[in-house]
């Protein structure tokens, strides 16, 4: 049996740790990835491969059964023949078609890996080696402001970038892999309205989860300029202490039952 590769032992235990810290990630939510070659059993070649958290399971416990492996070429090619955003479902039906052999992870003795979920795209089309798409607390502050992106701004400077709203899928992967590319100093971005994505080539995610913790906290408990803070009177008007949340698209694309979805 062929020796499982070490970056995947390093996935599942990065995965392991940030989902079971619940200031990471709310439950079950987000997906984790890391890039690197095995040999093609079929050529002998080494080939280039990503490992990702498959659709549905929980960071904290995941396990190799639940990771999908696929070719970064074949991954990659999609870019040609993508439509637009009216065609994301097929889109993800389409990453089968990527799959190295049935999906597994090599040396795991599993033959099929799980199902890749509608988050890939995001994980194959960055080119840094390490990925992780997650749901902080303190990143969903941000996310949810109605000024988030200048709070970004102000928090992270140029190393943390902004992307407005949009529905996941790979028109959001093709978006997040352009700020990586033209911002090579940024390590991840807050998604408008939904979480964080972080890259590094080493994993470096972390940090970017401790600054926003600091700074969201740090808008909680810092008194304003004219004094501390007092509680107002029964049924008197709240002072606007925390950012405004930024109002819900106008309208959602409307979405059949789906089953592969989930991140």
């Amino acid at each position: 049996m062929t020796e499982r590769p070490a970056v995947v032992t390093e996935l599942l235990a990065r995965s392991n740790r940030l989902g079971s810290d619940p200031r990471n990630t709310n439950y079950a939510g987000g997906n984790t990835s890391a890039k690197g070659t095995a040999t093609d059993p079929v050529t002998g070649e080494p080939a280039d491969l990503l490992w990702v958290k498959g659709s549905g399971g929980d960071l904290g416990t995941l396990t190799e059964p639940g990771l999908a492996v696929l070719r970064l070429d074949r991954l990659r090619a999609l870019t040609g023949v993508y439509p637009g955003v009216e065609a994301e479902d097929e889109m993800v039906a389409a990453f089968d078609y990527c799959l190295h052999g049935l999906g597994g992870v090599v040396g795991s003795g599993q033959t099929r890996g799980a199902a890749p979920s509608i988050d890939t795209a995001m994980h194959g089309l960055v080119d840094a080696p390490h990925v992780d798409h997650l749901h902080p607390d303190s990143g969903i502050a941000l996310a949810a402001a109605a000024d988030g992106e200048a709070l970004t701004r102000d928090c992270f400077g140029d190393r943390v970038r902004w992307v407005p709203w949009r529905r996941p899928g790979f028109q959001l992967g093709l978006d997040i892999a352009a700020v990586a590319r033209d911002n090579p100093q940024a390590i991840g971005v807050i998604l408008g309205g939904h979480g964080i994505t972080a890259w590094g080539a080493a994993y470096i995610g972390r940090r970017m989860l401790r600054r926003g913790r600091r700074t969201t906290h740090s808008r909680r408990t810092t008194p304003p300029a004219n004094g501390p803070r007092t509680s107002p009177p029964m049924g008197g008007p709240r002072r606007a202490t925390q950012p405004a949340l930024s109002k819900p698209p106008a309208s959602l694309p409307k979405q059949g039952i789906r089953t592969r979805t989930r991140s």
